[in-house]
This record gives structure tokens, sequence and C-alpha cells, in this order.
């Protein structure tokens, strides 16, 4: 991480500063009670920094296996944080609380993970962060774990040793993108402990080198990516 993005993120950690931040972001989006919509949710953003960072932390001293757990809930609460920036009112009713993406629970035979599908729902935390925080309104009904990650800055020097690999136009933001494949790994760890203890174990799968380089490159991704976003909101 860079030391601008966490000399950021250090400085919203003082209410007073998260608050001047709020104000100045709610004003920026035309909010008459910008003052008063700043006091009111500048401890629920601070805390959704706060234990975005502990999960992050949390992750490097936890197993390889438990991993995708963490980092899934790490950006749910950064994203939640970010939301805040641009919507005082979230969440304003409980669809918007919802993954917002689905998979089959139980996979096929033969799985391979850079081939699964997501479907994007109508409500939820997805849908809804990618139109407020990047203005995106019209989705593919599916998209597979190869279109999320070859695009990836990070993801393309270990997709170079693919055969005939050509990098395609990213589908969503690397922070929506982020979340999307971290939401189907948390699905693996929590429905599919058969195939992803036998993939971490045994490494004989092509999967495993490509989820393992995304998974190592999370910690610095997540801090930089949302440092850059909330960094991008404001005049400091």
């Amino acid at each position: 991480m860079t030391h601008k993005g966490l000399a950021f993120l250090t400085y919203l950690k003082s209410t007073a500063h998260t608050r001047e931040y709020l104000s100045y972001c709610y004003r920026h989006e035309g909010e008459e009670q910008a003052k008063l919509l700043a006091y009111q949710n500048a401890e629920r953003f601070s805390y959704g920094l706060q234990f975005g960072e502990e999960f992050l932390l949390a992750a490097k001293e936890t197993p390889f296996t438990v991993k995708p757990l963490l980092y899934y809930y790490s950006l749910t609460h950064y994203l939640k944080s970010c939301i805040v920036t641009v919507d005082p009112d979230y969440p304003a009713t409980s669809k918007v609380l919802a993954h917002g993406l689905s998979t089959r629970k139980r996979k096929k035979q033969h799985y391979r993970f850079l081939e699964d599908e997501i479907r994007i729902q109508p409500h939820g935390l997805f849908p809804y962060a990618a139109q407020s925080l990047f203005q995106i309104t019209t989705f593919p009904n599916k998209v597979s774990m190869d279109q999320l990650l070859q695009p990836l800055d990070f993801m393309r020097p270990i997709y170079r040793f693919k055969e005939k690999h050509t990098a395609p136009s990213p589908l969503f933001p690397e922070l929506a993108a982020a979340f999307a494949v971290l939401y189907n790994l948390s699905m693996l760890v929590r429905y599919e402990g058969e195939w992803w203890g036998e993939m971490v174990q045994l490494r004989d799968r092509e999967d495993f080198v490509f989820i393992h380089h995304f998974l190592d490159s999370m910690p610095e991704r997540v801090y930089e990516l949302t440092s850059s976003w909330l960094k991008n909101q404001s005049p400091f």
C-alpha cells in the first residue's frame, strides 16, 4: 500500500476528521443538511473502516483455507463505508443488505473455478455499490471468474503464462470485480469444503495458482482501492 493511501485511512480514524470529510461529501452531493448528516453518520462510517481493517489484519494470521471469508467481510465493510459517503440514508431498505450475487452452491462434476459463473441480482450490496460508487446501471446476467480476473492488472503477470492469453476489457472497476470474486471464493469455503480442501492440500488443479495469487494480493489491493476511492471524493 502506498504511504499516501495509508496516511489517508489513518487520517479518517479521527471522528473530527470523519465529520469534516463527510460534510464535504454531502455538500458535494447537494445535501442541504450536510453538517447534520455528517454528524449522524460519522461513527457508522468510521466503524466500517475499522472493521474492514481488522478483518484484513486477522486474515494475515489466519490459515489460507479461511482467508477468503475474512477478505470478503473486510471488503464488505469498506464498501458500505464508501456508500455512506454518497448515500447518507444507506441502508434505506432491507433489499440492499443482501449480497446482490448468487452462485450454484453445489458445483458440477469436474468443477473449475475459472469457468464458474455468478449471477448478478437486481437488489443487494453488489449492484447497489456498483451504481452508487461507479454509476453502473446495467449488468450482464452472469459473469465468469475468468472474465473478472483476467483484466485485473495484478493478475496479468500470472495469466501471461497461459497459452494464447489476451486480456479482455474489464466488466467492472477493480473494487467491484474483487468483491464479486471474493464472494464466490467465500461460498466455496462455506459450501464446497471437500473441493476447497483438496485444492489447497493437493495443489493439482490449475485453479490453485490463480486463486493463490489473487488472495495474496488482496490486503494491499483492498487498502489501496478503498483509500483511492475515498480520496477521490475529498478535497484533501
